[in-house]
């Protein structure tokens, strides 16, 4: 039986020194959390009930945290919705504590405020993340002997690719959002347009014309003299031109069919004895080709027989 309980209170020991520990390692990193940055939007107990929830749900209670009314429409809201949900679901997928997603908070919010408020060029605000950063591992003159950092090496390096991915590669981009009066510009373009006074012309609809105006037409104006005697003259010129066509349907109405007869049948006879002559002409120079092919054929195959010809007593010899 002594052996039991000698047993039974070194294993009690052992849990207690534990349990001791890790309240201490616990209370070490709330001391952390404490002595670094912290996200003022969110409270510690909000981001542990935000853990929780779905991605949609996450959505939601970010867009009331950060007063967002356009998060559909403007880019600017969007772009910052995403940015933050990006961060914080980032940390929940890497198991942070309530302290170590609340400090990445507000980095991310140093960050873009350093964009917006003080139109900080990417060196100069790697820097700011650098130091920052680096100062979690850094334990305080304050603290005790036995102080953890909020952050190990290996989490040092996951925040480092997480920033350089998310925010510093795509730098140029938040400057253009966040930094440049961008509504501003588009709203200062002045433009001048001239309207047309409604006073001296008529409604252009025809619900806006009285119905005396569609249907009266307005008399002609007068014409200056010099018009007049324009118009004369092309009033002549049309009578002339209509007198000319007249006489020339009188003199086509005197020919009889007889006669339309004889003249058709000499152009018929003029045009086919062209034809002829053509095709004529056609046929003779086709058989003086043919001939002289005839010619050249019959002496080329004379030269050849007498060539077999001498060959053949040359062997005999």
């Amino acid at each position: 039986m002594s052996g039991q309980e000698g047993a039974r209170e070194r294993g009690k020991s052992a849990e207690s020194i534990k349990t001791a520990t890790d309240k201490k390692d616990t209370l070490n990193v709330h001391e952390a959390g404490e002595m670094f940055p912290q996200w003022s939007c969110l409270s510690c107990e909000n981001i542990s009930l935000l853990m929780e929830l779905s991605v949609d749900q996450v959505q939601l209670k970010f867009v009331d945290v950060l007063d967002l009314k356009k998060h559909e429409t403007c880019v600017k809201e969007a772009s910052l919705l995403d940015y933050f949900i990006g961060g914080f679901w980032w940390t929940k997928e890497m198991g942070f504590t309530c302290q170590q997603t609340s400090f990445i908070m507000a980095l991310l919010q140093l960050m873009l405020d350093n964009i917006k408020n003080k139109h900080m060029p990417f060196p100069d605000n790697f820097k700011e993340f650098t130091r920052t950063l680096l100062a979690t591992r850094q334990s305080p003159p304050s603290a005790s002997t036995t102080f953890n950092p909020l952050f190990d090496v290996d989490q040092i390096k996951s925040i480092t690719d997480y920033f350089g991915s998310s925010l510093f590669q795509h730098y140029r981009v938040y400057e253009f959002l966040f930094a440049h009066p961008r509504d501003e510009t588009l709203l200062g373009t002045e433009r001048s347009i001239e309207v047309v006074n409604p006073a001296d012309f008529i409604a252009p609809l025809e619900d806006g014309t009285p119905n005396d105006d569609l249907h009266c037409t307005a008399p002609s104006p007068a014409l200056p003299l010099d018009q007049d005697s324009d118009t004369h003259a092309e009033k002549d010129e049309d009578d002339s031109a209509q007198l000319e066509q007249g006489e020339t349907l009188e003199s086509l109405e005197s020919f009889s069919m007889e006669d339309v007869r004889e003249v058709l049948g000499e152009m018929t006879r003029e045009m086919l004895g062209k034809l002829q002559e053509d095709f004529t002409e056609k046929l003779r120079i086709q058989e003086k080709t043919y001939t002289a092919r005839a010619r050249s054929s019959t002496s080329t195959g004379s030269i050849v027989e007498f060539n077999i010809g001498d060959l053949r007593g040359a062997r005999r010899g």
